[in-house]
């Protein structure tokens, strides 16, 4: 277990609703405080064994609490250091094992709020993941729906890919451990569900199968096909869980 999930542990803390922030904060020498910043999304000072932490009163859950977890991060890792964080240095996808301090608090904000050990027992009764069976798990969680599903592809085996695009183009992927080193474009192609989603509502779209030369830029790709659901997220990106079919592509691409 990574050092958040065993703080849990040690609370007794075992029901997702029962993961309390401000409360935790205090078993471990923390006080969270929720105020008005200018010029930044969240702080800690800390001294010795005790610390306060500030988030901004004006930032809505789920990022308020992923916020405060990012803080409880500052405090495992860097404790007697304060930090002053913008909304920039918070929640960025990234490799969990990164030496970067804003990483390392990220990764941590992510285990205590999206703790393995809770969400392994409920990855199989999702069967194959889909984007409202992530929504089921980070509303259980009181998550956001991209945080949990990146925790999702950290543990799943299932051939899935999770994309970040906007009209640019793409912003970031996050694959499963069972695509390999598959690659989508960098551009995002005006066919994709994804040019829908970017262009309708918040809503979860349907499920399509579309070509794979709309996701991938390789020699010869259209002979397969990849099923995709999509959706806009609050910060106006398009939010793709891609599904690879035929696991010869992988043999193939990946």
């Amino acid at each position: 277990m990574r050092p958040a999930e065993e703080l849990l542990v040690e609370l007794g803390v075992s029901d997702p609703r029962d993961i309390d922030l401000p409360a935790i904060a205090l078993c471990v020498g923390a006080e969270v405080q929720y105020r008005r910043l200018i010029g930044c999304e969240a702080q800690i000072i800390g001294f010795r064994d005790r610390a306060i932490i500030y988030v901004d009163e004006r930032v809505k859950n789920p990022r308020r609490k992923f916020s405060t977890g990012h803080e409880l991060g500052h405090w495992h890792h860097h404790r007697g250091q304060s930090f002053v964080c913008r909304s920039d240095d918070i929640g960025k996808p990234t490799d969990p094992n990164s030496k970067n301090a804003e990483r390392q608090a990220d990764a941590y904000s992510g285990d205590l709020i999206l703790p393995p050990f809770m969400i392994e027992p409920r990855l199989s009764p999702l069967g194959d993941i889909s984007l409202e069976g992530i929504l089921t798990l980070s509303q259980q969680f009181s998550a956001s729906l991209t945080a949990t599903a990146i925790r999702i592809m950290r543990m799943t085996r299932q051939p899935l890919i999770l994309i970040s695009q906007d009209l640019a183009g793409k912003r970031w992927q996050w694959p499963s451990i069972g695509v390999g080193t598959l690659k989508v474009r960098a551009d995002i192609d005006l066919r994709s569900s994804a040019t829908v989603s970017l262009a309708g509502s918040n809503k979860i779209g349907p499920s399509r199968k579309e070509s794979a030369s709309y996701w991938f830029d390789r020699r010869h790709i259209e002979q397969f096909d990849v099923r995709v659901q999509s959706v806009r997220t609050s910060e106006g990106e398009a939010l793709t869980l891609l599904r690879v079919l035929d696991p010869r592509m992988i043999d193939t691409y990946g």
